[in-house]
Parts: C-alpha cells; sequence; structure tokens
C-alpha cells in the first residue's frame, strides 16, 4: 500500500509532470523524495515565488498543470504572488504547500495560517489532502486546472499524512472542471450574420486562443483577409510582419495610437479574447463577438460569446464573407506602428535596444519580459513569430517575472534562444536565479536595462504633477555581480556592442548577462 505522498507523486507522474520547483521545508520532504522515486525532477529555487513563476510558464508550455512546492507559513505565503499570476494568466498550476499536522493543529499556532482559504481565493480551488481517496483528488485537481479556463488549483498536505499510507474512501470534494467538450455553433449563426454585415471588422486575438489553435486561426485569417491585433499573451499566433497586423492591444507602448487603429473597426471579432489582459475598460460599449473555450462575460461586458474548441469553431465559421477595410485606412494604421527612437549621448534608445534583439536572435529565439517600462516596449515591438516565443506576465503584471519564465521555457525548448528582458529593478528582486541559472547550467541570457529607477512609476508621478519621489534607486555592477555568480557578465554602452554581446552569447551556449544603459525620457514618450 502507498503512503500519501507516493501516491501524489505516482499521479503526478502519470499525468506527465517532469518537473517539481520549489523551496522546501521539513514538512514536505517526504513529497520530494517521492517525486524522486517517480522520476519527476525537483529543482531547488532561491524564492518560492521563483519556483511558482517556473512552473506558471511550465503550465502554458505544456497545457498540462506546472507544479511547485513549498512549505507551511512563510513558504507558503512567498508562493502566492506566482500563484496569482497563473490565476489571471489562465496558467495550469498545481501549488503544493505544507499544512500543519492534524494531530496537533486545534492546540497549536506557531506558522500556521488559514491555507485553503487563502488560496481560495487567488486558485480554482484549494483543498486539504484528507489521507482518503487520494488518487482520485489529484487527478481531479489536475483535470480542473487544465479545463477553461486554465488556472491554478492549491493542495495543502499535512506532514503526519504525507508519509502514512492512504485509506480507503471519498476525498475531500474538489469542484469538477464545467465548460464544452467540443464546439458549441449555437451562436455562431448571428456571430456570421454580424461579420458579413460589418464595414470593418477587426480581428482580435487574446491569451485563450492556444498554439494548436494556430494554423485554423491562420487559415481562417488568410481566407477572410480581416485586419487584426493581437494582445501581448497571444503574440506569434498570426505573423506579425504581415500587411494585416495593426499592432499588440491591451495597454502596450503607443497604446492610444492602438486604441485609434480599433475606433475604425464597427466590429471586434475576438478569438480567445480575455479582458483580464487589458488594462482599463475601453471594452465596453463596442459591438465585440468573441470565439473562447469558457465564457468571459463579467459586470457590464456583455460580448455575443460562441464557446467550445476555438479551432472547431473557427471551421464552422469557415464559409463567412468579410469585408475588406479601405486600403488609406489600412495605411493610416500601419503607419502608427513606426514610432521613431530618442537617441541620447549617455544612454540606449529602448526602442532601439529591444528592435537589436530581434535583428540579432533567429526566428525560433524566445524572449520573455519582466514588468516595467520595458514590458511596454518588448509587448509591442517584438516581433514574434510563432506560438510559445513570448511571455511575460499581463494579467497580474508581476515584476520579478522574467528570469524564472526564461527558466523554464528554456528548460522546455533547449534547442532555442531564450532571453529575458529585464529591468534593473526586477532584477534585483530576482538576481537569486543566478545560482539556479548556475547550479544546472541552464544557458538563457540575461539582458537588463538600467535605468536607476522604478521609470514606470516615475512616468506616473511625473504625469499625474509630482515630483519623482521613492522611485530611483543606485543599481549595482550588475555585470560584476553576474562574474560572482559565475555566470559571464558585460555591460555595454551602444546598440553595437549589444549586438555584438548577444551574437556572442548566443554563439557561446551559456548563460550570460548583459546590462545596458537606456535613456529613461524616451519611455515618457511612448508608455
Amino acid at each position: 500500500m502507498s503512503t500519501n505522498a507516493e501516491v501524489i507523486a505516482s499521479t503526478l507522474a502519470s499525468a506527465g509532470v517532469e518537473f517539481a520547483f520549489g523551496l522546501p521545508g521539513g514538512e514536505v520532504t517526504a513529497l520530494l523524495h517521492a517525486c524522486r522515486a517517480a522520476g519527476i525532477r525537483f529543482m531547488l529555487t532561491g524564492h518560492e515565488a521563483s519556483a511558482a513563476f517556473m512552473a506558471d510558464v511550465t503550465g502554458q508550455i505544456t497545457g498540462r498543470p506546472g507544479v511547485c512546492i513549498a512549505t507551511l507559513g512563510p513558504g507558503a505565503m512567498n508562493l502566492c504572488l506566482g500563484v496569482a499570476n497563473a490565476y489571471l494568466d489562465r496558467s495550469p498550476v498545481l501549488a503544493f504547500t505544507a499544512e500543519t499536522p492534524r494531530a496537533i493543529a486545534r492546540h497549536y499556532s506557531h506558522q500556521r495560517l488559514p491555507l485553503t482559504r487563502l488560496f481560495g481565493n487567488i486558485c480554482k480551488g484549494s483543498v486539504a489532502i484528507s489521507g482518503r481517496g487520494t488518487t482520485e483528488l489529484v487527478e481531479s485537481a489536475v483535470r480542473l486546472a487544465a479545463a477553461p479556463h486554465p488556472g491554478p488549483v492549491h493542495i495543502a498536505l499535512s506532514s503526519d499524512l504525507a508519509g502514512k499510507h492512504v485509506r480507503p474512501g471519498a476525498p475531500p470534494r474538489l469542484r469538477e472542471p464545467g465548460g464544452s467538450d467540443g464546439a458549441s455553433d449555437s451562436a455562431l449563426g448571428e456571430i456570421a450574420d454580424m461579420l458579413s454585415e460589418a464595414r470593418r471588422p477587426l480581428l482580435m486575438v487574446g491569451i485563450g486562443c492556444r498554439p494548436h489553435d494556430a494554423p485554423a486561426l491562420r487559415r481562417f485569417a488568410d481566407r477572410v483577409t480581416l485586419p487584426y491585433v493581437v494582445t501581448p499573451k497571444a503574440k506569434g499566433m498570426l505573423p506579425e510582419e504581415a500587411p494585416g497586423f495593426l499592432g499588440v492591444i491591451g495597454g502596450m507602448a503607443i497604446d492610444r495610437e492602438i486604441m485609434q487603429t480599433v475606433d475604425h473597426a464597427d466590429l471586434l471579432l475576438g478569438v480567445g479574447f480575455d479582458p483580464v489582459e487589458c488594462d482599463h475598460a475601453w471594452y465596453l460599449g463596442r459591438p465585440i463577438a468573441n470565439l473562447s473555450r469558457a465564457a468571459t462575460r463579467m459586470g457590464r461586458y456583455r460580448p455575443l460569446e460562441a464557446i467550445g474548441e476555438i479551432h472547431e469553431l473557427l471551421r464552422l465559421l469557415d464559409g463567412v464573407a468579410a469585408r475588406p477595410w479601405p486600403s488609406e485606412v489600412l495605411a493610416e494604421c500601419r503607419a502608427r506602428l513606426r514610432p521613431r527612437p530618442m537617441r541620447a549621448e549617455d544612454a540606449v534608445s529602448p526602442l532601439e535596444a529591444v528592435q537589436a534583439l530581434r535583428e540579432v536572435l533567429p526566428a525560433e529565439a524566445i524572449l520573455t519580459s519582466d514588468v516595467g517600462s520595458h514590458k511596454y516596449y518588448a509587448g509591442q515591438f517584438w516581433r514574434a513569430h510563432a506560438p510559445h516565443t513570448f511571455f511575460l506576465s499581463n494579467g497580474l503584471s508581476a515584476m520579478g517575472y522574467g528570469v524564472p519564465a526564461a527558466i523554464a521555457a528554456k528548460l522546455h525548448f533547449p534547442e532555442q534562444p531564450v532571453v529575458a528582458l529585464v529591468g534593473d529593478g526586477g532584477l534585483l528582486m530576482m538576481l537569486h536565479n543566478l545560482v539556479f541559472i548556475r547550479q544546472h547550467q541552464v544557458p538563457v541570457i540575461i539582458v537588463c536595462f538600467i535605468d536607476h529607477s522604478l521609470s514606470l512609476i516615475r512616468i506616473s508621478q511625473q504625469r499625474r504633477g509630482h515630483d519623482p519621489y521613492g522611485v530611483d534607486f543606485a543599481a549595482p555592477d550588475f555585470a560584476r555581480a553576474a562574474d560572482a555568480f559565475g555566470i559571464r557578465g558585460r555591460l555595454v554602452d551602444s546598440i553595437d556592442a549589444l549586438k555584438h554581446a548577444l551574437d556572442q552569447a548566443v554563439r557561446a551556449g551559456e548563460p550570460a548577462l548583459i546590462t545596458v544603459r537606456v535613456n529613461l525620457r524616451e519611455y515618457e514618450t511612448y508608455v
């Protein structure tokens, strides 16, 4: 008879889980050893938030829940940032935490927190292992995490149950996933009519569109010849060098200009569109029809939605015709995508720097972006050529995401160059990941923009008429710090030097950290 820890690990292995990320405490050691015996590789992170971010990106890539593990108390609390990010970025994750031993829980308060209540507010479900029906419970959690909308599920395991044998009986209840098993054409007729009658329909691709939908989406876009915009989490789903591409919607750089493009449309045809990606409610009051795996309606947002598998819904719309946009309007919209860099004597244009990354890196390269002003540039100006080549935190917009996201992407795509674009503030938060990169020889390249400021907040203060306060700091010499961690570090001061350093790092196939001083003032124009 197997223990609860062994059953958890074997069930995860059967579901295709390869990695578990985390920072252990004594309370979860039984689970760690069970994972090792089941062939799941546990990877130690320097902070639980990094573990959850890695699990998040793993879930996005594989479609199966990524796994993160933490102890009770402070470990569980640190895990919350990445778990909340998975919740709002629609990523399947299983978050395991220790729990106060059941035998003493009634009279023991040290490090004891109401974990299932806490995680229940940022997860699709939260449950404590009871020792009964553990296989069925974990299987249910796997299904729930992956079902539309995907998201995290939290499971608490008390140390006094981990090593005990599973008992017969029913497990604690965990909500079973709902949703459709196939395409539903109940609203497609009305959507088809709206599309045929619209004068300027605009295709709008969002987070709910998955990589396996891309072939059907590209066939549909080619046939109907609609212009299109994408949200940041949908970059790469449609070609961004094609004439029909009119930009990235949802609050990235030059957002005012992109919204002028949207204003030309009299119908927005969403494909996996989800307002969770939008930083203001521009979608209210607009005619929107949406193809989605799960309903996105909430409050005053009431789109006409067809629910089902998106590639099947697109196939059912195959015979619909749409009117082309006037050529002069398309030309005007495309012209908005060509901003000019702002050069300075002592700093590099961040716009030119992002363009330099795209110029040097091959088409299949993966870019992960941390949160900050540079995120707005990466989201808008980095051209993604395929799904799963661009990752950023958008629903939650959590600083610290970029480096652990790059690590997870490289673990799953070892043959593709992976670059993390971060700011100096975000890198300070996540410097501990250099230990992970060195220890496991994960050859990610970190490009850090140095402006000695939380520039996004700085700009916000200035626009509100305030002097910058509490946002500036003296960034350390990250290149020398990288050397101390055993990773090649380099400071560059020009676009040519950035290109050269990046090309060298890609060719070497080793971890590297490249820092570049960027022009803070340019952000004021485009963010």
